[in-house]
C-alpha cells in the first residue's frame, strides 16, 4: 500500500514558490527585462548582456572606496549622502541621469554616511550631499550641497570632454534558445525478448 502525504507536499510546494518569488530582487529585475526583450523579438547578445549588467549606481564603503575611485579612463563620481537628507534626495536622480547620459564613461558610487563607518571622517565630509569627482584615482572637483540640476549636468559634461568614448557594444545576434526541449524520434534497434524482426 502506497501512502502519500499530499497536504505536506502542497505546503512544501507553496513555501518553496513563495521563497523563490521573494528571494532576490535582482533576479526578478533581470527576468522581467529578458521577458520584455523576448516578447519584443529583440534578443541579441548585446541587449542580453545589457540586461544582465549591473546597475549604473554602486553602493561603496571603506573597503571598496579606493578601488572604485581608481578606475582608469572614467569620470568617477562619489556621492556622500544620507536617507534623511532632503537635498541628497534631490541630488540622487540628477547624478543617475548624468551617469546614464555617459554610458561607459561615468561611474557613480554612493556612500551612505550613516552606514559607512570611518570613511566619511577619513575623507573630510562635513556636510551632505558631498559630491566628489575623480579621474584615475585623483580628485579633480568637488561640491557640497545641491547647486541645481543644470549646474551638476554641465559640470559632468565639462569633466568628461577629455575622456574617450566607450566602444559601442557589438550587435551580433545570439541564437534564441528555446526553453522547451526538442522532441526527437526514438531509434529502436532492440526488441523485447521473444520477439523477432519481420
Amino acid at each position: 500500500m502506497l501512502i502519500t502525504n499530499r497536504p505536506l507536499i502542497s505546503i512544501f510546494s507553496l513555501l518553496s514558490v513563495g521563497y523563490l518569488l521573494t528571494a532576490c530582487d535582482q533576479v526578478q529585475t533581470v527576468t522581467k527585462k529578458l521577458k520584455v526583450l523576448r516578447e519584443n523579438g529583440k534578443e541579441t547578445a548585446a541587449v542580453t548582456a545589457a540586461a544582465l549588467s549591473p546597475e549604473p549606481v554602486q553602493t561603496i564603503d571603506g573597503s571598496t572606496f579606493a578601488s572604485f575611485v581608481s578606475q582608469k579612463d572614467k569620470l568617477v563620481i562619489v556621492d556622500f549622502y544620507a536617507d534623511w537628507c532632503g537635498p541628497c534626495k534631490m541630488m540622487g536622480p540628477v547624478l543617475e541621469k548624468a551617469t546614464t547620459a555617459h554610458p561607459g564613461i561615468v561611474s557613480l558610487g554612493k556612500v551612505n554616511v550613516d552606514h559607512a563607518g570611518q570613511l566619511p571622517g577619513e575623507q573630510g565630509v562635513s556636510g551632505i550631499p558631498d559630491v566628489r569627482f575623480f579621474k584615475n584615482g585623483k580628485q579633480v572637483d568637488r561640491f557640497v550641497g545641491f547647486p541645481g540640476e543644470e549646474t551638476v549636468l554641465e559640470k559632468v559634461v565639462a569633466l568628461t570632454k577629455e575622456i574617450p568614448a566607450a566602444p559601442a557594444p557589438t550587435t551580433t545576434t545570439a541564437p534564441v534558445v528555446s526553453s522547451e526541449p526538442k522532441i526527437q524520434r526514438m531509434k529502436k534497434d532492440w526488441l523485447p525478448p521473444g520477439m523477432e524482426r519481420r
